[in-house]
């Protein structure tokens, strides 16, 4: 499974787009002849995207809206999501430097 540094910027690849299903109500991140379904925290970590927070600026927003739940393990929620994104092809990590 792809890492994620904590400094990296993750984004949508391109062609890749997140939009709401109006007939079933269900978030999408949709990419030619494919459809990955995003509910609960994953479609709250990868609306985060467009905010172009670092993977440890989307953790420490998400840690402070979720003060339940503790850091480390909306830490390993959020690299095991976006690991599974960047396999499938569907985000891109950018390193803070590039």
């Amino acid at each position: 499974m792809t890492a994620a540094s904590g400094g990296a910027r993750p984004r949508l690849r391109a062609g890749v787009r997140l939009r709401l299903d109006r007939i079933s109500g269900k978030h999408l991140l949709l990419r030619p002849e494919k459809g990955f379904e995003l509910q609960g925290a994953s479609l709250e970590i990868v609306r985060l995207f467009d905010a172009a927070l670092t993977v440890d600026g989307i953790i420490d927003t998400l840690a402070a809206a979720h003060a339940e739940v503790s850091r480390s393990q909306i830490a390993e929620d959020v690299s095991r999501l976006l690991g599974q994104l960047a396999d499938h092809g569907l985000i891109e990590l950018e390193d803070e430097a590039g």
